[in-house]
Formats: structure tokens, C-alpha cells, sequence
């Protein structure tokens, strides 16, 4: 597994996206990115002591749909693994949850952002962690970091590097493995019993949905006030109210 570090860099995906010829896993990892974007083309700070790195896959398997919840959950494992291991209390890593589809939330704040993109045959997982970073900018009060929660600094690049090694590691299983890891996403989402309203347009809906489940398709699974059936998202803007 080859690791390459920029200083600076627009983008590890846009990266991927233009060097074709890089080989599975072969990961890029930038300390500071100036056009880091997220889903829907939102910005993500990309300030230095963040983990911004991406690498890409083979899609042999049709697994795109799998792929951004099963990189949540490498994510969140590791996380959780360096949460547990410092605070030495379990209540402290049950705040880590799983945000569908790309987010993981501590508490109410956002400490990493993952995005996934298709090109051709190869799926670009793009993922951004706040690590030792503590500058959010507009975000201060929506987000925090893995420093901030342990109250200490960690190695950027030994994290990065534990997170790709279990993803490459649990990657050939995935399909065997599903049923396992979706229980556990489902277990830890931070959906769980929230209350949504539907985002269309930047405008929000006056119909409100409870959140059900994360189904084996990767679908958020929602049940709407007066419904008798659930509705099915395969993407879906939305905000949580209660």
C-alpha cells in the first residue's frame, strides 16, 4: 500500500479523478485541501490537522450503493477504537454515531464526512475526519474533532493509515459481511428515532417523517405522519427537527 502526502492540494478525489492509472488503495492524503467539497457539492474546511485523504476500488462486485456506509463504518471503528482506548469509558464512544449516508456525528456535532464517486470502473472514496484541527469557520458550533473530544493530539497519517488498512481488510468480505455491518450502522445511527423534514429545493416540507432504518440496499427507510406504508430514498436532502 503506497501512501503520497501534498502540503496542499484541491482535492484527493479531483486527484484521483485526473491520475488514472493508480493502483487499488494507493492512497493520497493531503494537509490542507483548498476546494474540499462534500455531498451535493458542499463545502467541507479543510484545515490542517484534519485527516483528507482518498484512495480507490475496483468495482467488480456493483457494490456503489454498499460503499459509502461500509467506509462510514471503517470510520467509525477506528474512532471509536481511539475514543475508548483514551477516555477508558464506554459512554464516551456511545456518542459516536453513524449520520446516513455520509456523516459521522459525535453528539450533535459532525467529525468526518465521507464522499464516494463512480468513474468508469473504479469507486473514489474521498473521506475528511477532524482530527487535531479545531478551526471550523462557519461550522464552529456544528462540528468538533477527535483532539477536542480526548484532549489530546494525535498521529494524522497513523490513523489514515489504520482506517485503510480495515477497510482493504473487510473490503473482499463485503457482500458476506452485510447483513453484519448494516446491523451495526443501524444499531449506531444517529437517525435512530429522530424526527425529519424533506428538503426540496432548499426549501423545507411541512410533512414530517420518522426515520425507520438504513435497508439492505443502502435506502434511508422512512415512515411519514399519516402514511400506512414507508417510503424508500435512495438520496434525500434533508433536516432533522426533533
Amino acid at each position: 500500500m503506497k501512501f503520497t502526502v501534498f502540503e496542499e492540494i484541491d482535492s484527493t478525489n479531483d486527484y484521483l479523478r485526473k491520475n488514472h492509472k493508480i493502483e487499488e488503495f494507493e492512497v493520497i492524503i493531503a494537509k490542507r485541501q483548498t476546494a474540499g467539497r462534500g455531498k451535493r457539492g458542499r463545502v467541507w474546511i479543510s484545515d490542517e490537522g484534519a485527516a483528507l485523504f482518498s484512495f480507490s476500488v475496483k468495482d467488480k462486485e456493483n457494490l456503489q450503493e454498499k460503499i459509502t456506509i461500509f467506509s462510514g463504518y471503517t470510520v467509525y471503528e477506528i474512532l471509536k477504537k481511539y475514543i475508548d482506548e483514551n477516555l477508558k469509558n464506554d459512554d464516551f464512544s456511545e456518542n459516536l454515531k453513524f449520520k446516513w449516508p455520509n456523516d459521522i456525528y459525535y453528539q450533535d456535532k459532525k467529525i468526518c464526512g465521507i464522499l464516494c464517486e463512480k468513474i468508469r470502473e473504479n469507486i473514489i472514496i474521498g473521506i475528511g475526519i477532524n482530527i487535531n484541527n479545531n478551526d471550523f469557520g462557519i461550522f464552529q458550533e456544528r462540528a468538533v474533532s477527535l483532539s477536542e473530544i480526548c484532549g489530546i493530539k494525535f498521529s494524522v497519517e497513523e490513523i489514515i493509515k489504520e482506517i485503510v488498512f480495515l477497510f482493504e481488510k473487510e473490503f473482499t468480505n463485503l457482500n458476506k459481511e452485510w447483513e453484519r455491518i448494516l446491523e451495526k450502522i443501524n444499531e449506531k445511527s444517529y437517525l435512530k428515532d429522530k424526527i425529519i423534514k424533506i428538503k426540496k429545493e432548499n426549501k423545507l416540507g411541512e410533512k414530517i417523517y420518522r426515520f425507520l432504518r438504513i435497508d439492505r440496499a443502502g435506502k434511508i427507510c422512512l415512515i411519514g405522519k399519516g402514511d400506512t406504508e414507508e417510503s424508500k430514498f435512495e438520496s434525500l436532502d434533508f433536516e432533522v427537527i426533533l
